[in-house]
């Protein structure tokens, strides 16, 4: 026979020799009744010993949001401010520009009254030249030959003093 097949039986009557003794001997402990107390002490202590293993990553995770939440919260009002400050400037730069040009108009439009104002001055020292001319020739002209004057509803005739004419001549 082969030594294959005797290996195989002999291993075989060797398990059943050892499975009907482990039915015959009798074993040294004896199973014990479940402390109830006893394993929801265990079971407490497994839960707790979990727990505190996962409070420092979960600490740690909770921390990692906060620092990104405020720096993403940080970025966005930087953003919300850099971009106020660019409107602002953009206002600012606009209201200089309007206030420029009104200052120019108002400037001039101070040059256009002061011409007007030596405009004035010099057609009114020329119209009282004229006026003192005028006077002068009317009073020559009245020292002359009589004049009538009328008022209301009559007349007067005034004629020319001879002193008058003496003087003027």
């Amino acid at each position: 026979m082969n030594s294959v097949i005797i290996m195989s039986v002999v291993l075989l009557v060797v398990g059943a020799i050892c499975f009907i003794v482990s039915f015959i001997i009798p074993s040294k402990e004896e199973p014990k009744g479940i402390d109830e107390e006893e394993a929801k002490q265990q079971i407490h202590d497994l839960i707790e010993k979990q727990v505190n293993d996962l409070h420092d990553p979960m600490k740690e995770l909770a921390n990692n949001y906060v620092n990104f939440a405020y720096d993403g919260a940080l970025n966005k009002l930087d953003d919300a401010a850099n971009e106020k400050m660019f409107e602002i400037t953009t206002f600012s730069d606009t209201v200089m520009r309007e206030i420029k040009k009104e200052e120019e108009d108002v400037m001039q439009l101070h040059q256009a009254v002061k011409d007007e104002h030596e405009n004035l001055q010099k057609t009114a020292e020329a119209a009282s030249k004229a006026a003192r001319a005028m006077r002068e020739s009317i009073e020559r002209i009245q020292g002359m030959r009589p004049v009538e004057v009328s008022y209301g509803n009559g007349s007067v005739k005034i004629a020319p003093m001879a002193s008058k004419l003496s003087e003027k001549k």
